[in-house]
């Protein structure tokens, strides 16, 4: 560890100081901003999320659950103490670095600074004691830093790869996925450090590491940090730092050591109480010196340095790239399970389950189109309607479910079949959304032939969901499958023009980043779910109407998992509709399948109906993390039939309670008015 001298002046020392003397956490009621979202990474961490890990970070319970020790044995795994040899034949000297890929290896800057001292660099795994306190021989590998090699002096990290020809089994050690997203920590939490102090046995410091500060936003500089009390041990360079669902939060790096400025001269404490210079306490052992903090790099930032350096370096590495996909959620690892905090091998997910659960196809029996298919797909028009209605944006809030897959030779991570488009979230594997545009005027009825499912070529396959989901299961209704091919996009809906583009458009419905699991019952019941477009579009003074519609599930982090995949309990559904004038009007509808879509495993169905409601727009937009734009939030029918359309739901029995955006308010007097 190194000590960070002269940077810290005393007003930055007395506010840590002043900050480690606190109560710990927040009264009931003063939880920081950001709580959603650190809830949602606790439960992207994969180990599970309960009441208890709410209120424990909520401040008012100290319980882990018993796979917290688990969970932390391997994550050490992952850490290994690194050996930099002296060129002139000295002993040499000690860091601590973990993997976080297979092969790309975290550690400091100042404990290899350059592609020169990685090259005399070995990492050494498993260097720790067993159950019986007996001291077990690591595996050393050395560094591979043509492969990769990215540092940064400022935030004081390098990123290099690992050698692996010959040199045994790297896998076996897994490795701890950086995960950017913000909130993973909040200060009065806890954070947990594994390291190799002064590349000694590995140890851990679970004990009295509160997080004091994080970041700072005065300082742009100190705001790449956070900092967190040691009563325990000082930590070493290049450990990570986790928080308690293990997801690493922080590399460590520094102390803060108890400064003042005496005459001009800035002294340090000893933890005898005596003061010496900077320049003396320099050249003294760390355990000699008074530390107020420790100091860690916030892997936000890290990521962020990491992702810069690679697009604007002269060097692309394909390691770091993967690296890169792996911790936006693009595309993980291969075999890896989505966003998990901790990768080991007994946790990988390209096996099937025992009792065929999982049913994995064959990449060679997959439904593929050529890539040259998709050519001269234009999507989703804007203009459809006579004025611009663009397709949803993703705001930061419908992130934190997922990022956009990639699609190859779009710049904007859009899928574009015939009259329609969708965005893929990488982690579900559902879209985001999906936008078509419907011409009654010029509608065919095509007939539906024996159901044909494609993947996408120009998407990952692997992000996907296909028949590992929908095949052969047993049930007790008769059915083969618990949850139907869901069409987001209506087989119907993009269907229109002429004959060959109608038959394409049908047929490009019938791709896997269309469908999304829904209830049998659900999906083939007509009176609202498939009925209610059919009632918007057609139960009207114009036949010919032309429309566009939105429509995705609503991502929530307890969906509960089915065959290893999260189960919508809602989706929704925007409509926007032209009159002959040239005025749109727009409304919004969730409908739930939850008591469907929970308890999944073959029971007795709850009593209950469906949970359906028009919604307003903007309350849509605030529950999927999608913006629709100002043309589709203007012309909300909920505010034109004067509900409040920020808040309001409308409770739907049937289709005819529906407030028609082409009929005036009928529906909403029967819905509100007209109940016994």
């Amino acid at each position: 560890m190194a000590i960070g001298f002269a940077r810290y002046q005393k007003d930055f020392c007395q506010d840590l100081k002043q900050r480690r003397a606190r109560k710990r956490r927040w009264e009931h009621g003063e939880a920081p901003a950001g709580v959603a979202q650190r809830i949602g990474n606790i439960a992207a961490s994969g180990g599970g999320i309960t009441s208890i890990d709410v209120e424990r970070y909520l401040g008012r319970n100290d319980l882990v659950r018993i796979n917290y020790l688990e969970r932390g044995l391997l994550a050490a795994r992952a850490v290994c103490r690194i050996r930099v040899t002296d060129p002139f034949g000295g002993g040499g000297e000690w860091g601590t670095g973990f993997l976080v890929g297979p092969r790309l290896l975290l550690t400091n800057n100042h404990v290899i600074e350059s592609v020169q001292v990685a090259q005399r660099c070995e990492a050494e795994f498993g260097y720790e004691s067993d159950i019986n306190g007996h001291l077990s021989s690591g595996q050393r590998f050395a560094l591979d830093p043509a492969s990769c090699f990215i540092t940064s002096k400022e935030l004081d990290f390098t990123l290099v790869a690992v050698a692996v020809n010959g040199a045994g089994d790297l896998s076996k050690f897994g490795f701890l996925r950086l995960y950017p997203e913000l909130h993973k920590i909040e200060e009065s939490e806890f954070v947990t450090i594994i390291q190799h102090p002064n590349g000694e046995e590995k140890y851990i410091a679970v004990r009295e590491n509160e997080l004091i500060k994080k970041g700072d936003s005065a300082d742009p500089a100190l705001d790449n940090f956070l900092w967190y009390s040691s009563d325990t041990a000082p930590g070493s360079s290049g450990a990570p730092d986790f928080n308690d669902s293990w997801q690493v939060v922080a590399l460590h790096h520094r102390g803060v050591p108890e400064t003042r400025e005496r005459n001009g001269v800035v002294e340090y404490e000893l933890v005898d109480g005596t003061w010496v210079s900077a320049e003396a306490a320099e050249h003294l052992p760390e355990y000699q010196v008074k530390w107020i903090a420790n100091e860690g790099v916030r892997v936000s930032r890290i990521v962020a340095e990491i992702e810069k350096q690679h697009r604007e370096g002269a060097h692309r590495y394909a390691l770091v790239q993967e690296f890169l996909d792996d911790a936006n959620g693009v595309k993980p690892y291969p075999g890896t399970p989505s966003q998990q905090s901790v990768v080991a091998p007994e946790m990988k997910s390209d096996a099937p389950a025992a009792d065929g659960g999982l049913l994995i196809l064959e990449k060679a029996k997959r439904n593929i189109h050529p890539l040259d298919y998709y050519d001269g797909r234009t999507g989703y028009d804007n203009g459809f309607l006579g004025v611009s209605v663009p397709l949803p944006q993703l705001t930061a809030a419908a992130k934190a479910f997922g990022q956009p897959a990639q699609v190859q030779g779009s710049s904007g991570n859009v899928l574009r079949y015939t009259h329609f488009s969708l965005a893929l979230n990488a982690t579900r594997g559902f879209a985001f959304f999906t936008a078509v545009n419907i011409d009654g005027k010029r509608w065919m009825n095509l007939t539906r032939d024996t159901d044909k499912w494609f993947f996408d070529p120009r998407v990952d396959l692997d992000l996907q969901i296909d028949d590992r989901l929908y095949g052969d299961e047993p049930s007790s209704f008769g059915k083969k499958g618990w949850f139907d091919r869901g069409h987001l996009v209506r087989r119907l809906d993009p269907v229109w023009g002429t004959a060959t583009t109608a038959a394409l458009a049908n047929d490009d419905t019938f791709h896997w980043t269309n469908c999304s699991p829904q209830y049998w019952g659900f999906n083939q019941g007509q009176q609202l779910w498939q009925g209610l477009e059919n009632y918007i579009l057609y139960n009207t003074d114009d036949e010919d109407v032309r429309a566009n519609v939105f429509s995705g599930p609503i991502f929530q982090q307890d969906d509960e998992e089915h065959r290893g995949v999260q189960i919508p309990q809602y989706y929704w559904k925007v409509v926007v509709v032209r009159d002959q004038t040239g005025k749109i009007f727009s409304s919004a509808y969730v409908v739930s399948q939850k008591k469907y879509a929970t308890n999944i495993p073959f029971e007795e169905l709850p009593i209950g109906d469906f949970n359906n409601f028009q919604t307003g727009i903007i309350k849509l937009e605030q529950r999927t993390g999608l913006d629709f734009g100002k043309a589709v939030r203007d012309a909300d029918v909920l505010s034109a039939a004067g509900v409040g359309h920020e808040s309001a739901d409308i409770g739907l029995r049937g289709l005819s309670d529906i407030i028609h955006p082409r009929r005036g308010d009928s529906g909403y007097r029967r819905a509100v008015g007209g109940r016994s």
